[in-house]
């Protein structure tokens, strides 16, 4: 029988949970990609704000025999491999239980719904460890060998299951594009302690009750 609940698609990084785990993974993986090369240079581009846009130069340069396919497949598992080992160590930081309790509540109005850049294989593992089995009804993944890029999973998404009647995401500008060019209302949930900058040109709220009041007023 057919599911027709309207869909409520979400982040993970920036809603449930906290940014924290996927921001430090990627400072971890310039830090090892640096040791690995003896290029100190390397660690600084972490904290540039296009930082993923060197990755598949150093992986050129970690790993020339490699495709760009396996190379990417391999930065990836990298990366989510030090994605899971924050959360790990700090799981009582990084899960926003009060968030994760009104979604629960409301599964019987709504699909709700994640759209990630993650891959299937570090999504199981993260949302076992925090313990979020149960709280998406559908999940759209990255592949493996694609490249970080929402846009292709949520396009995927959408051929699969049509629009949602909102997106809420983190502090990724792109997906708030490719929402406005779909026609797809969409919110920036930065209801963390701390705040993210606004994003331009988007509805963004700064507390669950805000959230709150947007999702009761759907229609």
């Amino acid at each position: 029988m057919p599911n027709n609940k309207p869909i409520i698609a979400t982040t993970l990084s920036g809603l449930f949970m906290t940014p924290d785990a996927w921001k430090n993974a990627h400072v971890l993986w310039f830090e090892e990609a640096a040791a690995l090369l003896n290029d100190p240079s390397v660690r600084e581009l972490a904290n540039e704000e296009n930082y993923f846009e060197y990755v598949d130069n150093i992986m050129q340069r970690l790993y020339p025999e490699m495709s760009e396919e396996e190379r990417t497949r391999v930065a990836r598992k990298e990366y989510f491999t030090n994605v899971v080992k924050y959360i790990q160590i700090n799981l009582d930081e990084c899960v926003r239980n009060d968030v994760v309790e009104y979604f629960m509540s409301i599964k019987d109005r709504f699909r709700i719904c994640l759209i990630t850049t993650n891959t299937r294989e570090a999504l199981t593992e993260i949302l076992s460890t925090a313990e979020l089995n149960d709280l998406f009804d559908i999940i759209e993944y990255s592949e493996p060998e694609e490249k970080d890029n929402k846009d292709l999973v949520f396009k995927r998404f959408i051929e699969l299951n049509g629009k949602p009647i909102i997106y809420i995401g983190g502090d990724r500008k792109a997906s708030y594009d490719f929402c406005k060019t779909h026609n797809i209302k969409c919110v920036f949930a930065n209801i963390g302690e701390e705040k993210e900058d606004d994003i331009p040109d988007i509805e963004n709220v700064n507390s669950l009750d805000d959230l709150k009041d947007i999702i009761e007023n759907l229609s």
